[in-house]
């Protein structure tokens, strides 16, 4: 079975041979990501880094006016994205937070520069990367941030709370056009490129509740979702989605527009057992063991105890589970070799259920 069969049968629960996995070794991964470069004729303000993914540094695939400094990744530089959102970092290797906001008056919504989807740059050293690694895998284009982050990241957080209760009109055309000119767009050209799934993140959760009330996110949110879950299904893709909180409100909503996977470090913040009851056959599961609640200071037995408990709950419905690798393990009280025990319980106990099966 080879991995892109192996993942959709995960997602559509038909029984693959053994958990599918998301891992930084291409070789052992799964799945292959497209990763999204900015638009060849863009650079950042004068004094500031382009925020770009580490790997796109690494790569050196892209070129900006100056040399990328040796800390670039340090608490002491700025970095911005197209949309001329500038971030900074507290500490290194961190996204960083957005500290200035680009779109300052909400009713210039529709006079508000986007970038250009459709450059074909964007995409093409990742196209051609797939030829070679991603062979047989699971293809997956990046969205990246997705609807609810964008609209704040151009707004500040709390300007874009302020504007769904005050200025819903201005709000819900940001939103529209970050749908229908933005992510849809990346969607197609995705498509046109062999991908067989595309993932956003868009965090809607605190550790009590959804960041704004369920009904205002069936209001704004859901129908927006809706239609960018029918682009990527009229393009035979599958929709990810990377969303941590406690964001139980929304499930059903989630699985009633058409999502396809939730990607998520703090399966927890919902709780497994409410999953399983609840949730499980219907949405597919890309995740680690709750990076706030079991991996920090686990120890080898319970780290395996939990992968077997996370297997049993979630990835019993003939799919339904797919494991990922959390790369920070640093941030959470990991070791590397803890965090090598967590990749080999997941490989170990997923082939043995499969075993079993078989």
């Amino acid at each position: 079975m080879t991995s892109k069969e192996r993942v959709s049968r995960a997602i559509e629960f038909r029984n693959p041979d053994r958990i599918p996995y998301l891992h930084p070794i291409p070789l052992i991964s799964d799945f292959f990501f497209i990763m999204t470069y900015p638009a060849s004729d863009w650079q950042p303000a004068p004094g500031v880094a382009p925020y770009l993914h580490d790997v796109l540094y690494a790569l050196g695939n892209w070129r900006w006016n100056e040399w990328t400094p040796k800390n670039w990744p340090s608490k002491s530089i700025k970095r911005e994205d197209e949309f001329g959102c500038v971030r900074e970092a507290i500490m290194a290797d961190t996204v960083g937070e957005v500290t200035f906001h680009p779109l300052n008056d909400i009713s210039k919504v529709d006079e508000f520069p986007f970038p250009d989807p459709h450059r074909p740059e964007r995409f093409e050293r990742f196209e051609k990367y797939a030829k070679v690694i991603g062979r047989d895998k699971f293809i997956i284009g990046e969205l990246g941030v997705g609807l609810w982050e964008r609209a704040h990241f151009l707004r500040g957080f709390t300007q874009a709370l302020e504007d769904l209760v005050l200025r819903p009109e201005e709000m819900q055309r940001l939103l529209d056009r970050l749908t229908d000119e933005w992510l849809i767009g990346l969607v197609e050209e995705h498509a046109a490129r062999g991908c067989d799934g595309v993932m956003m993140t868009d965090d809607w959760g605190t550790q009590q509740r959804l960041m704004i009330s369920p009904k205002m996110w069936r209001q704004f949110i859901k129908p927006c979702y809706a239609r960018l879950a029918e682009a990527i299904h009229d393009n035979g893709m599958k929709f990810f989605l990377h969303s941590c909180g406690q964001i139980t409100d929304i499930i059903e909503d989630l699985i009633e527009v058409g999502l396809d996977v939730l990607q998520k470090d703090d399966l927890e913040a919902i709780g497994t057992e409410y999953l399983a009851e609840h949730v499980s056959g219907r949405l597919c599961f890309l995740s680690p063991l709750d990076v706030q609640r079991i991996m920090p200071n686990a120890d080898s037995h319970t780290l395996a105890k939990e992968t077997k408990k996370l297997i049993k709950r979630l990835g019993n419905r003939g799919g339904g589970l797919m494991g990922y690798s959390y790369m920070q393990p640093a941030a959470i009280g990991l070791n590397w070799g803890q965090f090598a025990l967590v990749q080999y319980y997941t490989f170990l106990f997923g082939h043995r259920r499969a075993e079993r099966k078989a």
